[in-house]
């Protein structure tokens, strides 16, 4: 019985089975009736919902349901046209939902047979309900939404207006970060470079690409004898594409550096705009001394910002963040909105005192709290876009409310029942 009832108020088709209702027509919108067994399902519908205010009425309710009619009579008559493909998607998606409720198509099935319905009703309620919704999306949006526009003129005079009235930003931390990244150090590097270059000898001494591809190479592409496959333009990053387009087949580069270390790169064959490579890469990556490097660097700068040391000259000058050029500030914030990977850290620093070194992957941080931010108005560029979206509001109400008014007042509207 609970499957049963859980089904009936998705249909929103629930009635008091228990005993027998007299239909009647409330109202009259045009050429179409509303009757009093709509206004049932509409008002079962709006408390499942929890949507029903405590001073709404019946009439409020049936004058809601009259703005609906007259707004897919309007979308009717001005002939919008719906997406099929958009509105069959829809309501698979919403028989899958129902599916993944009830655990399978035939629990489904059979709740709906109990209660005397079908898949195919279901199939043709949501058929209904989201083609209605879609056409009163289209012309809200059209007839409304792109009408009404804000200008800064308008969010101007409203700031001034209310500034007053408005919610004061509250007390925030000015937060500091210095960032250094674990990577390989120039000696790690002029190393690398060493490898890739010997082996750029041995082709010029004849080894034959592929092999050697197979035996030296750090790409996965070794087991393929470095054989990347085709590929059009936009598919690799800038610097290897850079010189692996401007080869000719059979032409071999020279050593190519990138993101990932250093390539060698051979041109295979070409069909039009796409291109097969061969390449030979030796990837460039820290070393345990290379990290262990890093990090006592790292402990030292903290050592040395605890001894005084400037955090904004030392952020400007070590830190691999983007804020080091803001001076290691990331921004103000609330304690309820530190970031969060780092909350736990940050949350106990007096002002000017330094987390330690935190690492995470191949990053290590430093945090401070660099100075207290105190309670203030908002600013206009502050809240401009949010004043903005609050206006746009409030005239698209307006401009609906004026909209469906003047439908009503040019359209038989008659309320003839209600409570």
């Amino acid at each position: 019985m609970k499957y049963i009832l859980i089904i009936m108020l998705l249909l929103t088709a629930t009635f008091i089975l228990a005993q027998e209702l007299v239909d009647y027509v409330v109202a009259k919108v045009g050429r179409e009736v509303i009757l009093k067994s709509d206004l049932d399902r509409q008002i079962i519908q709006i408390q499942q919902l929890e949507m029903l205010d405590p001073v709404m009425s019946e009439l409020d309710v049936i004058n809601e349901m009259v703005e609906s009619r007259l707004i897919l009579q309007t979308a009717k008559e001005k002939s919008y046209r719906l997406d099929e493909y958009r509105i069959r998607q829809l309501i698979d998606n919403q028989i899958n939902t129902q599916i993944s409720r009830f655990g399978s198509e035939a629990a489904l099935r059979d709740e709906l047979r109990r209660s005397g319905m079908s898949m195919s009703d279901l199939r043709e309620y949501y058929d209904q309900m989201i083609r209605e919704q879609r056409l009163k999306e289209m012309i809200v949006q059209n007839e409304i939404t792109n009408r009404v526009h804000i200008t800064d003129a308008e969010v101007d005079e409203y700031y001034n207006d209310n500034l007053s009235e408005l919610p004061t930003r509250p007390e925030m931390v000015e937060i500091g970060l210095i960032r250094k990244d674990i990577t390989a150090s120039e000696r790690t590097k002029k190393r690398v470079l060493a490898e890739i270059n010997r082996i750029y000898d041995r082709l010029r001494e004849g080894a034959d690409f592929g092999n050697l591809a197979r035996e030296t190479s750090d790409c996965p592409s070794a087991e393929r004898r470095g054989d990347l496959g085709f590929f059009g333009p936009g598919t690799m990053i800038k610097e290897f594409e850079d010189v692996a387009f401007d080869l000719k087949p059979g032409e071999i580069s020279r050593v190519v550096e990138t993101q990932f270390g250093y390539h060698i790169i051979k041109m295979e064959e070409r069909e039009e705009e796409d291109i097969r490579v061969r390449h030979i890469l030796k990837m460039i990556e820290p070393t345990e001394e290379d990290i262990a490097q890093v990090i006592q660097d790292t402990e030292d700068l903290l050592v040395s910002l605890k001894a005084g040391a400037d955090f904004t000259e030392n952020a400007r000058n070590f830190s691999d963040d983007e804020s080091a050029a803001n001076g290691g500030i990331i921004g103000e914030f609330t304690a309820e909105n530190f970031p969060e990977m780092f909350k736990d850290h940050i949350s106990n620093l007096n002002i000017s005192e330094y987390t330690d070194v935190i690492r995470e992957g191949n990053n290590l941080y430093i945090f401070t709290k660099t100075r207290i931010v105190p309670e203030r108005v908002f600013t206009l560029e502050e809240v401009r876009d949010n004043l903005r979206d609050f206006l746009r509001s409030q005239k698209q109400i307006e401009h609906f409310e004026r909209w469906i008014q003047n439908l009503r007042a040019n359209s038989y509207v008659e309320i003839l029942h209600s409570s």
